[in-house]
């Protein structure tokens, strides 16, 4: 692999970064809640805070998660391309596919369930004019229960096989990382999630952007392993005077008979 093509890979993973980025702000936009002491949760997922959440947030979350998902796909099948790369045997081969599969997964996922989310505060602020609280909240757990096991089904499919997968990788030192990178995947980023939510305010609102930071994290993986393979690379050593080939002055020559116009 050239230089140039080091570059590329680069590119696109920086891309995958970006979008990962997209994603963390996509989750903030509309997670983040104003202060309150009271819990402002009715059922499983209806919230009355969700009334308080500006419209433009809402569409803006959306359309930065629809930018960012093409770029994360950039970035993951990249990242696939250096993990088998990396694979010695044909087990390691058998995690690079996997890796595919939970990568293109994750990205379908996100989206999916990302939409559906924020679709939830959306419904709820266009019914609240026509019925209580209470009636509205249950119509949401509802439409969200209809729902709930694409969104399980889809969940373990993207972050479980990820989660799985990075676990490997980084006990088997298939990337030229240290072994913390077993923390780096989506659902221990989730998981630290859940512990930020228990904390008082604003550190409670964090946990929205825990499980993107985990795609980030693997993005940033991939960044590192190209640095060092980039190391590896042999240098090109610059032309010096001595590697320059002899220029003949025919003139100097005493015996010469070549008259030089």
């Amino acid at each position: 692999m050239t230089e140039k093509d080091m570059k590329k890979r680069r590119l696109r993973l920086w891309l995958g970064v970006a979008g990962c980025v997209l994603m963390v702000i996509g989750e903030l936009l509309w997670k983040v809640k104003g202060w309150s002491p009271i819990d402002t949760t009715l059922g499983s997922f209806a919230d009355t805070a969700w009334l308080g959440i500006a419209a433009w947030r809402l569409v803006l979350s959306d359309i930065l998660v629809a930018i960012a998902a093409p770029l994360c796909f950039i970035g993951y099948m990249e990242m696939y391309r250096i993990v088998r790369e990396h694979a010695r045997c044909k087990l390691e081969q058998r995690l690079a596919w996997w890796f595919r599969f939970g990568a293109v997964a994750s990205t379908i996922a996100f989206v999916f369930i990302h939409t559906l989310c924020v679709s939830m505060p959306m419904i709820m602020q266009l019914i609240i004019p026509y019925m209580d609280q209470i009636a509205a909240a249950e119509l949401v757990n509802q439409y969200m229960m209809l729902n709930i096991a694409p969104m399980i089904m889809y969940y373990l499919a993207a972050d479980g096989v990820l989660f799985a997968v990075m676990l490997v990788i980084a006990w088997r030192r298939m990337l030229p990382v240290s072994r913390l990178a077993l923390l780096c995947n989506p659902l221990c980023t989730a998981a630290l999630g859940a512990i930020l939510a228990m904390l008082p305010w604003p550190m409670s609102q964090i946990q929205g952007a825990a499980e993107p930071c985990g795609h980030l994290l693997i993005m940033v993986l991939g960044l590192i392993t190209v640095m060092k393979d980039s190391r590896k690379m042999p240098r090109r050593r610059r032309r010096s005077e001595d590697d320059l080939p002899p220029v003949w002055n025919l003139d100097d020559e005493e015996d010469s008979d070549i008259t030089v116009i």
